[in-house]
């Protein structure tokens, strides 16, 4: 079966995209398993610590190792602010319902369950990175509100089934997609994080691989490069310290493993090197999601995004990153009139906002033309 994913997710990329979708698809995979890095390590560190309570980490972190991803208490915090209690409360208790099934219907002992060690843990991330990245490219061309609400509430649950990277990216990607789609949202939230891929991975976690002393120079060279560029566009800046803490876990676990030999388990390190070396691509901008309604007319705004045209409508775009490319989000700041350039052009725009037939609207002021800049995104 997972072949089957793999193979129709990878024809489907390559049969709709471009050579820079392909990268952008890679670069989203790889963000994945950068931002699960450090919590993986954690958890490893928490089991061996905790040896008596193997499942404390599946609660305390941010829902990135096995199992249902909505038991993550952070996650469930998170949720709770987006959607409010009820929302987080039914998924915690959902998560945790799978959760059990999951274990007594596999006979899961407490001690195949507990994080073991890196590499496992990435390699238990690597499905759903994989599949995270295709999804993010194959979904980005179709705007989910113009859907009929069978179709989005279809599309929300077949994205969450494959394509949330973590507990707290879940609930993010969530939150994005509301704006737009609140079925497809819904839907989502339904399954992501309760009954996804790496959820039902569950029971395979016999399957993982041991340990790689070249796995682990992939990896630490991978997290080094992202870490001196603080963060490459991949992840979020603040997460740049950790992953070099980890780069240099990871070198110390290189030579004390160095005579270990496991190909499978350099999949998702070498995966990560490849993201990390062949760089991130600037998104596809489109005018989907905007940052003008806790505003309200005369307030002074600047914006600095991409050019965006639909018709007569103009608007500035960006994408906003959380934790990782993996959860980039589009927001928009439209425009009161047409601007004398053409569609893709950057720009930094100061004006106020202005009522415009009963919507918020920056009215320009001060339009400047500036080169694109050497990191897209904006980071919340």
């Amino acid at each position: 079966m997972r072949r089957v994913l793999y193979a129709a997710a990878a024809l489907a990329v390559a049969a709709l995209s471009s050579p820079d979708t392909l990268r952008g698809a890679l670069a989203a995979s790889a963000s994945a398993l950068f931002e699960a890095t450090p919590w993986a390590l954690a958890g490893v560190a928490v089991a061996h610590l905790l040896r008596r309570h193997p499942y404390a980490f599946a609660y305390l972190g941010c829902g990135c190792g096995r199992g249902p991803s909505a038991r993550s208490l952070p996650a469930a915090a998170a949720t709770w602010l987006l959607f409010g209690p009820i929302v987080a409360l039914l998924r915690l208790f959902a998560a945790s319902a799978v959760a059990y099934a999951l274990e007594r219907n596999h006979r899961c002992t407490a001690q195949t369950q507990a994080p073991t060690h890196l590499l496992a843990e990435l390699a238990t991330v690597f499905p759903a990175a994989l599949l995270a990245g295709a999804s993010i490219q194959l979904f980005a061309g179709v705007d989910p509100a113009r859907m009929r609400p069978l179709a989005q509430m279809i599309a929300g649950a077949l994205l969450g089934f494959s394509a949330a990277p973590c507990g707290l990216g879940a609930v993010t990607l969530a939150g994005a997609l509301h704006a737009r789609a609140p079925l497809a949202s819904a839907a989502f939230l339904c399954v992501a994080g309760i009954l996804d891929l790496r959820a039902l991975r569950i029971a395979r976690s016999h399957d993982a691989p041991e340990r790689d002393g070249f796995a682990y120079v992939l990896l630490a060279a991978a997290l080094g490069i992202v870490a001196l560029r603080h963060g490459d566009a991949l992840v979020h800046p603040v997460i740049a310290p950790a992953l070099g803490f980890c780069a240099i876990a990871a070198l110390a676990a290189a030579f004390r493993y160095r005579r270990c030999v496991t190909p499978a388990a350099r999949f998702a390190p070498g995966l990560m090197l490849i993201g990390a070396l062949a760089g991130a691509p600037a998104p596809q901008y489109s005018a989907t999601e905007t940052t003008l309604t806790d505003l309200f007319p005369g307030e002074r705004l600047a914006f600095t995004g991409v050019l965006s045209r639909d018709g007569r409508n103009d608007a500035l775009v960006r994408y906003a990153i959380t934790c990782c490319r993996a959860d980039a989000a589009p927001v928009a700041v439209r425009l009161d009139r047409a601007l004398p350039y053409a569609a893709g052009t950057w720009l930094r725009v100061d004006g106020a906002i202005a009522h415009v037939n009963g919507e918020l609207r920056l009215h320009p002021q001060r339009v400047e033309r500036i080169a694109p800049p050497s990191d897209p995104f904006i980071y919340r």
